[in-house]
């Protein structure tokens, strides 16, 4: 386990996501920072988060720029119609569909799992997105270089210009590609312990 910190020590509050009944609410310039933990910077890695979103926003779930919004993690990209994104550097991106075959943009819970085998510019076409346990299919891939390196680590923003507007119940990183099998025992595991708070498909 790894202790973040809600939002900007420099303004106490100003930057910290608001505790809901389901987790934590964020909005314009909120974001829990991780710090540089290596273990959250790894080349290969697979990232589960229960998010509700708010449609028609960019939604960084994760970001591992401190200024630059890559490279980052998007459950709605800042543009391409909102789809799910990775993208690890300008030319090394994965675009999913939006709504094939999980509607994502539909207001309600759902559990994204986003994962990719390294940081080389092939990683990126290996990489994967399943929603509530069914895998989303991919939309558009360039993998012209490498990834950027990754140097500090913050849930709900991409650098200084991108946040995210959602709610979020649930987050775990874990610095390998996690099997089909593993990334259902996750959506398990949090359907089980956000039960009564969080409905998931």
């Amino acid at each position: 386990a790894r202790d973040g910190v809600l939002g900007s020590t420099a303004g106490a509050d100003t930057n910290d996501p608001i505790w809901s009944a389901a987790g934590l609410q964020f909005a314009t310039d909120d974001w829990v920072d991780y710090g540089t933990e290596a273990d959250l910077r790894s080349d290969a890695w697979t990232v589960c988060v229960a998010a509700k979103i708010t449609p028609g926003v960019s939604v960084p779930l994760l970001g591992w720029g401190a200024t630059a919004q890559v490279p980052a993690i998007y459950a709605a990209a800042p543009f391409n119609q909102n789809r799910p994104l990775i993208w690890l550097a300008n030319t090394c991106f994965r675009y999913f569909e939006k709504n094939s075959p999980v509607d994502t943009q539909d207001a309600g819970w759902h559990f994204f799992v986003f994962s990719c085998p390294g940081n080389a510019s092939a990683d990126i076409l290996l990489s994967e997105l399943t929603v509530d346990g069914q895998q989303q299919a991919a939309n558009s891939s360039d993998n012209s270089v490498d990834g950027q390196a990754k140097t500090t680590v913050r849930l709900g923003a991409a650098g200084t210009g991108q946040f995210a507007n959602a709610e979020m119940a649930f987050f775990s990183y874990h610095n390998r590609v996690l099997s089909v099998a593993e990334r259902e025992s996750m959506r398990t595991y949090a359907k089980t312990i956000l039960e009564g708070r969080v409905a998931l498909p």
